[in-house]
């Protein structure tokens, strides 16, 4: 349930995390690090799933939905927050959802906030569930054949992320000592991948912040990755095996947008004037009047981010 009242007070001071252990959640204030969040809750044995650039702030990470890999097995930031606090276009303060999973009647304007980026609203505290911190992980290494991840997906060996390269399929697991040697097992009888490499959490972690980048970004069906790279040529790509992201850097605007077009899908590029921030897909016209009712609702003094008509599009 969402309250409107301005006399609300933040849940937390700036800078502040409120961990709550035992009910296995934390409430953070919206300019804590991800990197200072995660090495508090690991203090008790906690863990947020969540991939993203570690040194920023959390709060600007659910603005512009910064998630990776890891969502196969947890899921991105829509499935992780439980509640959220915002400040609208008047400076008031907004209250959505809370500690309990089970706590939205309406709309939930948390997971409106996911991905908004300061358009609707400034994010203040955000609330997430957290999982037990790992033991360890265990790096599975096969051949670049993207239909392998379908066959892992029902299976006992289900990874946790999976990442396609140009010369690999990389498939991450997580879990406590007992599950990783269960997995170790499944993956050595019964799919025989080129390596199985044991390693601790934050090596995963860095793992996957160091390759998983790119200057533009590409959404096609997961069994057509191979024909959108074969098409555009980028230098350097990676792709999320499971959901058909590509990031990649190497290739000319266009072509990248032709080969998605092509394949029935989508195209976003990092402006090269970094500080302006991701850009957006420019909507269609009835998504533009939604968008545009809604920002006057909740910006009506049009203080906040500007609605971002900038950006490249393929099916504009």
């Amino acid at each position: 349930m969402s309250e409107f009242r301005a006399d609300f007070q933040p849940l937390v001071a700036p800078g502040a995390i409120d961990h709550h252990a035992d009910d296995m959640t934390v409430t953070i204030a919206a300019d804590v690090s991800l990197r200072r969040m995660q090495e508090t809750v690991a203090a008790k044995g906690r863990w947020l799933p969540i991939d993203g650039e570690p040194d920023l702030a959390v709060g600007e990470l659910v603005e512009g939905n910064s998630t990776g890999p890891l969502r196969l097995g947890y899921g991105a930031w829509r499935d992780l927050l439980l509640g959220a606090q915002f400040r609208n276009g008047r400076d008031e303060l907004i209250t959505a959802g809370g500690r309990t999973v089970k706590n939205v009647a309406g709309y939930d304007l948390t997971k409106f906030m996911v991905g908004q980026r300061g358009v609707f609203g400034k994010l203040v505290t955000i609330t997430t569930r957290l999982y037990q911190r790992p033991a360890g992980a265990i790096l599975a290494t096969f051949p670049p054949n993207v239909r392998m991840i379908g066959r892992l997906l029902p299976s006992t060996a289900r990874p946790q992320w999976a990442l396609l390269t140009s010369d690999a399929l990389l498939c991450g697991y997580v879990g406590d000592e007992r599950a990783l040697e269960f997995y170790e097992n499944a993956l050595r009888v019964e799919r025989k991948p080129r390596s199985v490499e044991r390693r601790t959490l934050e090596q995963d972690m860095e793992h996957r912040e160091r390759i998983w980048r790119g200057d533009f970004r590409v959404s096609v069906p997961p069994a057509k990755i191979s024909d959108f790279v074969a098409v555009a040529k980028p230098m350097n790509w990676v792709a999320d095996a499971a959901f058909g992201i590509v990031l990649g850097s190497g290739a000319a605007e266009a072509q990248v947008c032709s080969a998605a077009a092509a394949l029935s899908g989508t195209a976003t590029f990092t402006p090269r004037d970094a500080a302006s921030g991701p850009m957006f897909e420019v909507p269609s016209v009835q998504q533009r009047q939604l968008l545009e009712r809604l920002k006057k609702a909740f910006d009506p003094d049009n203080r906040l981010a500007p609605l971002p008509w900038k950006a490249q599009s393929i099916n504009s």
